[in-house]
């Protein structure tokens, strides 16, 4: 069977399927069709039937809701791929996006996209800080470099606009401290309204070359629902949202009520009975306080956090705080760590956008997801945890009573300041 053939019999088939499903409205029908034509097109595409698998890696790849990508240059292989593919819309959403050779990488991809509804999405933080340095600085307004890289960012912002691309930025500065520090930090984007992608990639050289992963769904309801968090962010509403499928639990977080949404991951630590597994560069309270707890059920908690990590502040903080407890904290040796994620007994896998920290949790908007299939789990062991763990280096924490004392009051202290201010 060739290619036109089983393109041919997986719309004959999806295609009967939808009309004999007399419970779909019209746009659940709309988006439906839109999934068969975009799934025929990407096996058309990519080859996927080729000799040497046959059809079983097409039936493979269907099944498979939710893909696993490890590191940028994995995570854009298969971006490139599904924006050249697009047919109606491309909605990109970012923290960062720089006029550097990966941002002009997107915008190259962008504009060539065959889609007619083109969209990039970032937050004001991107505006004003480039290649993680305050570009209005003292030190840093006189430097050549940032000021090369700021006139090629506005330079391609321009050009992609002049291209038909769509750009807004979100969460602009103010005065207020909520003005000044609740941002925008997901990182979704959604394509054809079939496929979506959440993680923590952004779109700049230097947020490239760090260890970090991407999640590319294509779940119908729940591509549907990040569908609608980036319509919401367009259109300058923060939206406070959840959705719950079989194997996926997916929360949008508005920056102003994520403590009750953060509470089910919190929940989750306090379930576990075996093992927690957490992976983040900013990892704050009030996760450890749980995390702690967790250790004195005899929980066996690993905690991995970047040795170079670009806000050194935090690896020192991590050592406090693990001083507190038995956790075993790891710092990965490999260069910089960005990538944010938790694995809880083996069964629940906490990804997304956030970085498991105060900001996150109190005043950021973020996308937060718990996955429960077992194949996503495995892989994420196989190809994540395990491997991170071997490119760490154990930790012996110590600080003493007056060290920790104080760290707690001080935490307390910011948060009293920021629940008042914010």
């Amino acid at each position: 069977m060739n290619m036109k053939h089983r393109g041919s019999w997986l719309q004959s088939v999806c295609g009967a399927f939808y009309q004999r499903s007399p419970g779909f409205t019209r746009g659940q029908s709309s988006r439906f069709r839109r999934l068969i034509e975009y799934n025929q097109a990407a096996l058309e595409r990519r080859h996927l039937c080729r000799r040497f698998a046959g059809f079983r890696a097409c039936a493979l790849c269907l099944k498979m809701p939710t893909e696993l990508l490890v590191n940028f240059d994995e995570f854009w292989s298969r971006l490139s791929e599904d924006i050249a593919g697009a047919q109606q819309s491309v909605f990109v959403q970012t923290f960062a996006f720089e006029g550097d050779s990966v941002g002009k990488q997107l915008a190259a991809a962008l504009v060539s996209s065959a889609a007619p509804d083109k969209r990039v999405l970032a937050d004001s933080f991107t505006r004003i800080v480039l290649s993680d340095r305050f570009k209005y600085s003292p030190v840093n307004f006189l430097d050549q470099g940032l000021r090369d890289e700021a006139y090629e960012t506005a330079k391609m912002m321009r050009e992609l606009e002049h291209a038909g691309v769509q750009i807004r930025f979100t969460n602009p500065y103010g005065l207020s401290p909520r003005k000044l520090l609740s941002r925008n930090h997901k990182k979704l984007i959604v394509i054809d309204e079939a496929v979506a992608y959440i993680g923590g990639i952004n779109f700049s050289e230097h947020n490239a070359s760090w260890h970090d992963m991407m999640l590319r769904i294509d779940g119908a309801a729940a591509v549907e629902f990040l569908a609608e968090d980036f319509a919401s962010s367009w259109s300058g509403k923060d939206r406070l949202a959840r959705q719950q499928t079989d194997e996926l639990e997916l929360f949008a977080l508005d920056g102003r009520q994520n403590r009750p949404s953060f509470q089910r991951v919190l929940d989750l630590i306090d379930e576990a009975r075996e093992s927690i597994f957490v992976e983040s560069p900013y990892i704050t309270f009030p996760f450890y306080e749980p995390l702690r707890e967790a250790t004195r059920r005899g929980v066996d908690v690993k905690i991995v956090t970047p040795k170079a990590n670009n806000w050194s502040y935090f690896a020192n903080y991590a050592r406090l705080e693990s001083a507190r407890s038995p956790i075993d904290l790891r710092l990965y040796r490999d260069g910089m760590s960005h990538l944010k994620a938790m694995l809880i007994d083996d069964k629940y896998l906490v990804a997304g956008s956030s970085n498991f920290d105060y900001f996150s949790y109190r005043i950021y908007q973020e996308i937060v997801a718990v996955f429960t299939g077992a194949r996503l789990i495995a892989d994420f062991r196989e190809r994540v945890m395990l491997p991170d763990l071997a490119n760490s280096v154990a930790v012996d924490c110590h600080a003493s009573e007056l060290s920790k004392q104080w760290l707690g009051v001080q935490m307390r202290m910011l948060d009293a300041a920021l629940t008042i201010l914010t």
